[in-house]
C-alpha cells in the first residue's frame, strides 16, 4: 500500500503536491523497518488527516480499477481457453471419424 501511495504521490508530480505524500516522502528513508515505515505512516495521517483520506480514496480507486482490469483479462484468458477446448475437441471428434471411416473401408476392401 505504501509503495502504491509513493508512486501516485511521485507520478501526480509537484502541481499535484498532497500534504501527507510530501510528509511521507520527506519522512522515508532506504533501510527503514517495516514498522518504521508504518509509525511514519500512521504519524503522518494523523498529522494530514484529510490528506490521508484523499490519498487512500485514490488508492481505494486506483485498486478497484486494477482489480477490474484483472477480472477482465481473466474473463478474456478462460473465454478464450474454452474455445481452444472446443477446437480441440472438435478436432478429436473429426479425427476420430476420419480413423473410423478409414478402418471401415479398409474392412470393406479386405472383404
Amino acid at each position: 500500500m505504501l509503495n502504491a501511495l509513493i508512486i501516485a504521490a511521485l507520478a501526480a508530480g509537484p502541481a499535484a503536491s498532497a500534504p501527507y505524500a510530501d510528509c511521507l516522502l520527506g519522512n522515508i528513508q532506504p533501510g527503514l523497518t517495516d514498522r518504521t515505515l508504518q509509525l511514519v505512516q500512521q504519524a503522518c495521517a494523523a498529522k494530514h488527516p484529510d490528506s490521508f483520506i484523499a490519498a487512500m480514496e485514490m488508492e481505494r480507486k486506483f485498486g478497484n480499477q486494477r482489480r477490474a482490469q484483472i477480472d477482465a483479462e481473466r474473463a478474456e484468458s478462460e473465454r478464450q481457453m474454452d474455445a481452444a477446448v472446443k477446437a480441440a475437441n472438435a478436432a478429436a471428434t473429426e479425427a476420430q471419424a476420419a480413423a473410423d471411416r478409414e478402418a471401415a473401408r479398409a474392412k470393406g476392401a479386405a472383404k
